[in-house]
């Protein structure tokens, strides 16, 4: 059984051409560039860097368009605690997500940037899913580079299923704030807008809150006591 499509390790460069008509696209065509100043990038390093951003990041490569890692000598021949890695994700329809951290030398520099970089991208991702600006990849598009999408559950294979959002929604009849009856007359009766949930409320906030608080059992008594 091949590598999950969703913990593959990221593509190196990739020709502006083929990124122009790929559209979405999981890690293993999805570019990662290095950057280094001051340092030169062991290859070890490099293939460490692509493994382990498709672990953290791989999920969420469709909504990727690139990454880049880049390691700066901050101090020079000053020594220290000089080395800073940058990773900077670009997240298509939303501000790109740029985390850094500084440390002894370029592997625990990424290390503790990596960590990071995943939970400031699910963050990104979730709350525009939330405010409807992100959608949801299709499961159906998840089989490609000849890696395996998911592992399949016993007793088969499961078929694409839309999201549970859309699923709660389908079957659901459409809300309205006044249901008009089949009559002669031009404008709703009574009976269609009594009783309902979602009939429209009058006025705003702050005057109902002084309509409740005029009709409280507490301002009624002060007003009788008053009277007296």
């Amino acid at each position: 059984m091949g590598r999950s499509i969703k913990r593959a390790p990221f593509a190196g460069a990739i020709p502006r051409a083929q990124r122009r008509v790929a559209g979405r696209t999981w890690a293993p065509r999805t570019p990662l560039a290095f950057r280094a100043s001051g340092l030169s990038i062991d290859p070890k390093l490099r293939e460490h860097v692509h493994r382990r951003l498709g672990w953290r990041l791989g999920k969420f490569a469709p909504h990727i368009e690139r990454l880049t890692v880049r390691f700066e000598d901050v101090n020079g021949p000053r020594g220290g605690v000089d080395v800073a890695c940058r990773i900077k994700v670009v997240i298509g329809g939303l501000p790109s997500v740029v985390v850094s951290e500084v440390a002894a030398n370029p592997l625990e520099s990424f290390d503790r940037a990596d960590d990071r970089v995943e939970r400031a991208v699910r963050r990104a991702i979730g709350r525009a899913r939330a405010h409807g600006r992100l959608d949801r990849v299709q499961p159906r598009a998840m089989a490609r580079q000849g890696v395996t999408a998911s592992r399949p559950r016993a007793g088969g294979s499961h078929p694409a299923r839309p999201s549970t959002a859309v699923r709660n929604l389908q079957g659901r009849p459409r809300k309205a704030t006044v249901a008009l009856e089949g009559s002669a007359r031009s404008r709703p009766s009574r009976k269609s807008t009594r009783r309902s949930a979602n009939r429209a409320k009058h006025a705003n906030k702050l005057a109902r809150r002084q309509q409740r608080r005029v009709a409280a059992p507490t301002a009624r008594r002060s007003r009788a006591s008053r009277k007296r």
